[in-house]
């Protein structure tokens, strides 16, 4: 029974890593990157990265999810309600589980249309840059930042949960 733990906890952090590194990466090295692009590039860019990304994180963080219902419950210290919220392993496990699936929701329902909107955003006549498009990219970039939040709280609870807190 230790292999399947072990294969739980092992698919469930790699892909943890995968969706906060992703995050991490876009926010600390591309969007300044291509903040020195000209706008009708930086939105072909960011295009082309959310059209890779969106398809892969539809079943990378729901697995997340559901590994870390199995890891915590079936596998884990949590067999009843009292556990759940009468330890703080289970309060620190609750929390990581509502806000894994709120950062979930808001990349969902917030940032793909986002995207959506910056992909539509009309550019000039002449190929230039409109204040429609820079308004949507400047939106895009900021959720991608606000979304850290929802990471730092998750990993914050990850590292609590290993020490039983």
């Amino acid at each position: 029974m230790e292999w399947v733990v072990v294969s739980v906890q092992w698919l469930h952090v790699l892909l943890g890593i995968l969706w906060f590194g992703n995050a991490l990466v876009l926010d600390v090295i591309v969007i300044p990157a291509i903040n020195k692009l000209p706008v009708v590039e930086q939105r072909e860019i960011s295009s082309y990265i959310g059209s890779r990304a969106t398809p892969i994180f539809h079943v990378a963080v729901p697995l997340i999810i559901i590994l870390g219902i199995v890891r915590g419950t079936f596998l884990g210290p949590i067999k009843d309600v009292d556990i759940l919220f009468g330890s703080a392993y289970g309060l620190t496990w609750l929390t990581a589980l509502v806000v894994t699936v709120a950062t979930y929701l808001f990349g969902l329902l917030v940032i793909v249309p986002a995207l959506r909107t910056m992909d539509a955003a009309p550019i000039g006549p002449d190929g230039s840059t409109t204040q429609e498009l820079t308004a949507a990219i400047d939106r895009v970039k900021r959720l991608v930042g606000l979304e850290l939040l929802g990471f730092f709280v998750i990993f914050t609870c990850m590292i609590l949960m290993r020490f039983g807190l």
